[in-house]
């Protein structure tokens, strides 16, 4: 491929091209078929790799690009199809063949002119549309994992740093002419995230560009799990509050960065905007794991974590920026900061993380703390002495989790890049991928933290990181 000079080019404003090894990459299928598949689509071109994949699964799929679909639910042959960039009238015509199905469109504003994309797809028996039923979405990140470090990232995409001076339209045309295309832009941080060819070797390609530049201008699009909650014995005797919050006088919002919230959670008084972070043209719907409602729960305030009482409730910012695999990117991190510094947030939740080191994602939450969010992260929850990110990088205050009785958790990570231990058990009316009951764990010390920081930064809106450390550490 003409790619890495290709790439180093648009970094400098000059276009030159050589080729690029063969991948070499280990795929990691997380979607609910057994076997590995692909679709994707920028709403105008339609790519496809799909070996006896039943129908809904793809479709599920392409929902995660902002497609709508509807189907009726005993319509699901298997389907098997291969063609890259393909016009997606056309590819989805090859795809669905003999089976009745609508598309509808909708106007979109490009950079010169206004273009079609699609906005929903209809799939039904022929006279028999009113069986039609919306499919219930799944936003699943295809990662892949390289084998030299064992970091996760989509496959097939990388951030590039690019010259600010290259204007979009150009950057657009010279990637399309190496086979690579830009899927979107972070205006704040000038990052975009880039579709490659399919041969490239994701990581060799960023480090070759770094290398040949003598910086950091690419990396791959890191990926990182929830840190799993450990279910403990016993059912929940906790319900939800209920009744309406009123924000009170210099209310700090803290924005959860997570996997959603659950209609029905009765948290919505509580909430000043929201964002589905994956599906950005979609309002927050649902939190199909239940872990980012269990840190509502405690960053609101509604519930409080075992061995602390006090009366902390506060407005919350609820991003789903997971998957329903429990995975975010670090596109989607930034994206889903750009929202919380433009809703007013105070503070930020993290509850996720690996060991994994980005100079991407740093440079992002060093971002967030320049415009005044003081951020919080998880250390994990297996006990390593190992530094977890995001909770270890400089601008992040790393909580380790302590018992109901002030211990230190025994499952707890700790080292230096732990600030202090918070809280870490309480009993949701929520399960996480379960029943609801009692849960234990970094996650739920992490946003109590950010519950009493939101707290103090109400009575004290003008106090730095350090003294908002200090005060917290007392």
């Amino acid at each position: 491929m003409k790619l890495i000079t290709a790439i180093i080019g648009l970094i400098t404003g000059v276009l030159i091209v050589f080729p690029t090894p063969a991948h070499a990459y280990e795929v990691v299928e997380s979607g609910t078929h057994a076997a590995p598949f692909e679709i994707k689509t920028d709403g105008v071109k339609l790519t496809v790799d799909a070996d006896s994949v039943p129908l809904q699964d793809l479709l599920r799929r392409l929902s995660g690009y902002g497609v709508k679909i509807a189907v009726d639910p005993s319509i699901n042959p298997l389907i098997t199809a291969s063609f890259n960039d393909r016009d997606i009238q056309d590819g989805l015509k090859s795809i669905l063949k003999s089976i009745n199905y609508v598309l509808i469109w909708r106007q979109v504003e490009g950079p010169f002119r206004k273009f079609d994309r699609i906005a929903e797809i209809q799939v039904f028996e022929w006279g028999k549309r009113n069986r039609i039923k919306p499919l219930q979405k799944s936003t699943v990140l295809d990662l892949a994992r390289n084998p030299e470090d064992g970091s996760y990232y989509v496959r097939g995409e990388f951030l590039l740093s690019v010259d600010p001076r290259i204007p979009r339209e150009i950057l657009e045309r010279r990637l399309e002419e190496i086979g690579a295309r830009v899927l979107e832009g972070n205006r704040n941080l000038g990052v975009y995230r880039i579709s490659a060819p399919e041969d490239a070797d994701i990581p060799d390609l960023a480090a070759r560009i770094n290398r040949s530049m003598g910086g950091r201008y690419a990396e791959p699009n890191y990926a990182y799990p929830i840190v799993d909650p450990y279910r403990t014995a016993g059912e929940s005797s906790n319900e939800p509050a209920g009744g309406v919050y009123t924000p009170k006088e210099n209310e700090v919002p803290v924005a959860v960065m997570d996997t959603g919230l659950l209609p029905g959670s009765e948290l919505e008084s509580f909430v000043v905007a929201s964002l589905d972070a994956l599906n950005p043209r979609n309002a927050l719907e649902n939190d199909t794991l239940g872990h980012g409602t269990q840190m509502a729960y405690i960053a609101s305030g509604t519930i409080d974590p075992m061995g602390m009482e006090q009366d902390n409730q506060n407005p919350i910012i609820p991003i789903r920026a997971f998957d329903d695999n429990g995975v975010t990117s670090n596109f989607a991190v930034m994206n889903s900061i750009d929202f919380a510094v433009e809703n007013g947030a105070g503070v930020m939740s993290l509850s996720w993380g690996s060991e994994t080191r980005s100079e991407f994602l740093e440079k992002a939450l060093d971002y967030a703390s320049s415009k005044g969010l003081i951020i919080v992260g998880s250390a994990g929850n297996e006990p390593t002495g190992t530094p977890f990110f995001p909770a270890a990088y400089s601008t992040v205050i790393g909580v380790g989790a302590s018992a109901p009785d002030g211990s230190r958790w025994e499952k707890s990570n700790h080292g230096a890049f732990v600030d202090l231990y918070a809280p870490g058990f309480a009993d949701f009316p929520v399960g996480y991928k379960g029943d609801a009951g009692t849960y234990a764990g970094t996650s739920i010390a992490a946003a109590c933290t950010a519950n009493r920081i939101a707290r103090y930064l109400a009575e004290h809106p003008n106090a730095s990181r350090e003294a908002v450390l200090k005060h917290i550490k007392e």
